[in-house]
């Protein structure tokens, strides 16, 4: 009986071991073919899905340490430790961290970071991992400062990258479990195969420091953070704590307000950022690898509505698709950091609520323009509700009333706001500008705003302007009244050719980048200098603004 019950135990315990050894080996993420990695870590990886619930949504610290030379010298102040509060009362649970190390490292051949930089950067990750954040840390800028002569000077590269790291990781060992290293942020000047063998390396070198490293999660990622890199040149170094990267920028023209491309949002477009993600999806996230979007998001004066609905679109997608999202801030675009406050709450509700996962419901137009001097007249609403239930419409903390103020049609799909309810809201006034600010509450997801503005045509001091191309001396001031109307975008184009002004650059559009070519500054017109440059003869510049089709045209004449 003894030996039964011994033999009984026996296979008892066995079976225990191939079960526990089953489900371990079932939690290891795979390489892009059918084995897993041959390396084996003392902990299976952390599930993407586990990942994605501490992480998302994310931020960026962007232009602050990352910035070239050094910190405060881009358009941000040196970052506070209130900063972290903020960002954390916002909503979001994680915190990227770029940093350009270039000016801070001493001479070959130990290449020593200065003392203190390295503590300031340990100060500034030390804010973020207090509140609790998961802090990704990495080498930013130096990418194209001196990582990208890897392509003709490898062995130096790799050597004074790998004595950076180094430093880098024997300071940060003991650091929380949360903190991520990034090796490089957007990789250039190399090849495919250098690219990889890089993360290769400099993995091994963060692993050789030890302590908490030895199973810290390493971000990696393929050429320029490009996602077709990722998906057909990267090759995942034989490692189970890697989490992969890339950047989403798409479409360009769109992100980033160039060429004329002010709205984002058919069908086929949602449809083109489905199809640009799920290939990650399918080829690293179901097997096992975490996947982390580190940069994305509008860069330009993008139209409200479709700012939000790409946005919304995209983080919902990256959710989807078991990715976390990380939002960049410039500094200029998201949240001002000088006053604490976010330029558009309502993107930033998008983000955070799609973030985890909740759907939020579009509102168009976000802008509702009404004209100056003409009747008003009921306006339509249209709703995308992405399930979602309208719960009411407030003017600050008072509630439109359903009847009298405005009408629901089309299941819930559109609001009818009433023209009285429209001329109470405007109280008379004849002053160009923002009237009224009506707010949308839904049974989940962000709340949607829409201003309520009365415009008149766009006022110009001057219309025309002479320029010596001599004596050419910074940014073309355009005295305006806007009266109103909002800048989307600028043409130019040569009197006597009619082609563009920018032909030897872009020669296929009329249209000027936003904030490179133009910008608008305290109801002001501008022109870069750098377009004023290109002028050999008198040129028309065309101002587009909101609402769609008012404009305003200023001529620029040339003299020797």
């Amino acid at each position: 009986m003894r030996e039964k019950w011994l033999a009984l135990c026996l296979k008892s315990i066995i079976l225990f071991v191939l079960i526990i050894g089953t489900v371990l080996l079932s939690a290891v993420p795979k390489a892009s073919g059918t084995s897993g990695p041959a390396k084996q870590a003392k902990q299976s990886s952390i599930p993407p899905t586990d990942l994605l619930e501490n992480m998302s949504p994310g931020w960026n610290l962007g232009n602050t340490l990352d910035a070239v030379p050094t910190e405060g010298s881009w358009n941000n102040p040196p970052v506070r430790e209130h900063t972290f509060d903020d960002i954390r009362d916002a909503g979001f649970k994680s915190v990227r961290i770029p940093v350009t190390w270039d000016s801070h490292i001493g001479s070959a051949p130990g290449y020593p970071i200065d003392t203190a930089w390295m503590n300031r950067v340990e100060e500034v990750t030390d804010w973020a991992l207090e509140r609790e954040f998961y802090v990704v840390l990495n080498i930013h800028h130096d990418s194209w400062l001196w990582i990208s002569r890897m392509g003709n000077s490898q062995q130096e590269t790799l050597d004074k990258l790998g004595k950076v790291w180094k430093q880098i990781a024997e300071r940060f060992k003991n650091k929380s479990e949360r903190l991520l290293f990034e090796i490089v942020n957007e990789p250039t000047g190399m090849s495919a195969y250098q690219m990889n063998l890089l993360n290769r390396e400099m993995l091994n070198t963060i692993r050789s420091t030890g302590v908490k490293n030895s199973q810290r999660l390493v971000i990696v990622g393929g050429l320029e953070d490009n996602k077709d890199e990722l998906l057909h040149s990267f090759e995942p170094p034989d490692d189970d704590r890697i989490v992969l990267t890339y950047h989403y920028y798409s479409p360009w023209d769109y992100v980033s307000n160039w060429w004329g491309r002010t709205t984002w949002g058919s069908m086929a477009e949602i449809s083109e950022m489905e199809q640009d993600i799920r290939p990650v999806y399918e080829k690293f996230v179901k097997k096992g690898y975490p996947v982390i979007i580190g940069e994305y998001g509008t860069l330009g004066a993008n139209e409200n509505h479709s700012k939000r609905l790409y946005h919304n679109t995209f983080v919902r997608l990256a959710h989807k698709y078991q990715m976390i999202p990380m939002w960049w801030d410039n500094g200029n675009d998201q949240f001002d950091r000088t006053v604490r406050q976010w330029r558009d709450p309502v993107v930033k509700d998008i983000v955070i609520q799609a973030g985890r996962g909740v759907p939020n419901a579009i509102i168009k137009p976000a802008d509702l323009f009404i004209k100056k001097g003409q009747s008003i007249s009921d306006q339509t609403v249209d709703i995308q509700l992405n399930g979602n239930t309208l719960t009411g419409i407030y003017q600050k903390s008072a509630q439109l009333k359903e009847g009298s103020d405005y009408t629901v049609g089309n299941a819930g799909k559109t609001v009818s706001i009433k023209a009285s309810c429209l001329a109470k809201l405007m109280n008379g006034s004849e002053q160009p500008g923002a009237k009224a600010q009506l707010t949308f509450t839904f049974h989940k997801g962000a709340s949607q705003v829409m201003d309520i503005i009365l415009y008149d045509d766009p006022k110009l001091e001057k219309s025309e302007f002479t320029i010596s191309q001599s004596a050419i001396s910074g940014d073309l001031k355009i005295p305006a009244s806007l009266n109103g109307t909002k800048l989307a975008t600028v043409k130019g184009v040569v009197d006597s050719t009619g082609r563009p002004v920018l032909e030897e650059v872009w020669s296929w559009t009329p249209y000027l980048n936003y904030d490179e070519d133009f910008y608008e500054k305290d109801g002001d017109l501008y022109l870069r200098e750098r377009v004023l440059k290109y002028l050999k003869s008198d040129s028309t510049f065309t101002f587009e603004l909101w609402p769609k089709g008012v404009e305003t045209v200023v001529k620029v004449k040339v003299t020797p």
